[in-house]
C-alpha cells in the first residue's frame, strides 16, 4: 500500500490519501472493538480490521506524514520544525507501545480499541480542518500558503 501512495501522492493529492486512510483507522479500530465486544465469534473480522487497519496506515501517516513535515515548514524553520515533527512521531509511538499493554489490563481490550478509535477519528477531524493540500506547489508556494 506503500507503493500505491508513492505511486498516487501526486495524482490524488495529499489530503484525499490522508483523509481516506486515516478514515480506514478509525473504521479498523471501531471493528476490533466490536470484534472483543460482541463479535468474537468471527475471527475473519478481527484477520479483515487488522488488514484493513495496515494497508489504511500504509497508504496515508505511513509515507504522506513523512512527505508533509519535509513541505510545510518554513525554510528558516525547517530543520528544528522536522526534528520537533520525528521526535514527536517516535515519542507517540513509544508512548503507545508502551501504554497498551497496562491500558488493556486496566479497560479491557474491547475498550483500547475504542479508545483508539476515537483518537483516530479526532485525527481525521484535524486532517479535514487543519492540514492544507500541497499537491503541485512549490516549497515557497506552500511557505506563502501556510503563513497567510
Amino acid at each position: 500500500m506503500t507503493g500505491v501512495a508513492v505511486f498516487k501522492v501526486d495524482d490524488v493529492g495529499r489530503r484525499p490519501l490522508l483523509i481516506g486512510g486515516v478514515g480506514g483507522i478509525a473504521l479498523s479500530l471501531f471493528l476490533l472493538a466490536a470484534y472483543y465486544k460482541i463479535l468474537n465469534n468471527f475471527p475473519f473480522v478481527a484477520v479483515g480490521a487488522l488488514l484493513l487497519y495496515v494497508g489504511a496506515y500504509q497508504v496515508s501517516f505511513g509515507p504522506i506524514s513523512w512527505l508533509m513535515v519535509s513541505e510545510i515548514f518554513p525554510l528558516r524553520t525547517r530543520g528544528r520544525g522536522i526534528s520537533l515533527a520525528v521526535l514527536t512521531n517516535f515519542g507517540s509511538n513509544a508512548l503507545v507501545t508502551f501504554a497498551f499493554s497496562p491500558l488493556k489490563e486496566l479497560l479491557g481490550p474491547a475498550n483500547i480499541f475504542f479508545l483508539f478509535g476515537v483518537i483516530a477519528v479526532l485525527s481525521l477531524v484535524f486532517v479535514i480542518l487543519v492540514v492544507p493540500e500541497t499537491k503541485g506547489l512549490s516549497l515557497e508556494e506552500i511557505e506563502s500558503k501556510i503563513l497567510k
